[in-house]
C-alpha cells in the first residue's frame, strides 16, 4: 500500500495543486501585476529562477504558483518555462550532491533514502530508468541521490532529466488553466492521465529493479 502511494505521488501533487489554486485565486491578479510592470524576459527568469530553487532548498516549493503563472504566460509557454527550471533545478542539486557529499547531505536529508536511489540506477538501462524516476518520485530527492551515483556521467543524467520532467510540467500548466476556465473535463481527463503514467512508471520502476 505504502508503494502504491508513493507511485501515485505526482497525481496526489496534481490534486494538491487543484485545491490550493481554488483557495488562491488572488494570486493571478498580483501575478498579472508584476508581469505588466515588468519585460517578459525578466517574468520568465524570475519564475525560471523559482521552480530552480524549489528543487535545491526542499521542501520549499512552488506548485500552487503553476497554474496562476499559466493563466497569464499561457499554459505552453509555462510548461516550456517548467521544463527549464526544473532541469537547472536538477542540475544544481546533482552538483551539489557530486560535489559536497553525504556530510553536507545528510544536514538536510535522509541518507538512507538517497542511498536507496543510488543502488537502484545500473547498466545500460540507467536512462530509461532516470526517466521512470522523474516520472514516480519528486524532483530534489532524486536529482541529490543521482548526484552521489558516481558511475552516472551528468550528460546521460541532464538529458534523462529532461525528458523525464516534460510530462507534469505541460501537466500542471494546462490543468491550471484548464481549472481557471472552467474546463473541468480537460482537468480531470489530466488527472486521470498524470494517475496511469504514475502508475505505469511505478509498475516499470518496479520491473525493472527485479531485473538486475
Amino acid at each position: 500500500m505504502k508503494k502504491l502511494v508513493l507511485a501515485s505521488l505526482p497525481f496526489l501533487l496534481l490534486l494538491l495543486v487543484v485545491f490550493l489554486i481554488v483557495q488562491q485565486t488572488d494570486l493571478i491578479s498580483a501575478v498579472e501585476e508584476f508581469v505588466s510592470s515588468k519585460p517578459l524576459w525578466q517574468s520568465y527568469s524570475v519564475y525560471v529562477a523559482l521552480l530552480t530553487l524549489a528543487v535545491v532548498c526542499m521542501p520549499f516549493t512552488v506548485l500552487p504558483l503553476i497554474p496562476v503563472v499559466a493563466s497569464v504566460f499561457g499554459p505552453f509557454v509555462t510548461g516550456v518555462l517548467s521544463v527549464i527550471g526544473w532541469t537547472l533545478g536538477a542540475t544544481a542539486a546533482f552538483f551539489i550532491a557530486r560535489y559536497l557529499g553525504k556530510p553536507f547531505l545528510e544536514k538536510f536529508i535522509s541518507l538512507q533514502a538517497l542511498d536507496d536511489i543510488v543502488r537502484m540506477v545500473h547498466g545500460k538501462s540507467r536512462f530509461f530508468f532516470i526517466v521512470l524516476l522523474r516520472l514516480t518520485l519528486p524532483v530534489d530527492i532524486v536529482s541529490y541521490a543521482l548526484g552521489m551515483a558516481k558511475s552516472l556521467g551528468f550528460a546521460e543524467y541532464f538529458f534523462a532529466t529532461a525528458i523525464g520532467v516534460v510530462w507534469f510540467s505541460f501537466s500542471f500548466a494546462y490543468l491550471g488553466d484548464a481549472l481557471l476556465s472552467g474546463n473541468i473535463l480537460l482537468v480531470c481527463q489530466l488527472a486521470a492521465a498524470s494517475l496511469v503514467i504514475s502508475l505505469i512508471g511505478w509498475y516499470l520502476l518496479r520491473r525493472s529493479k527485479r531485473s538486475k
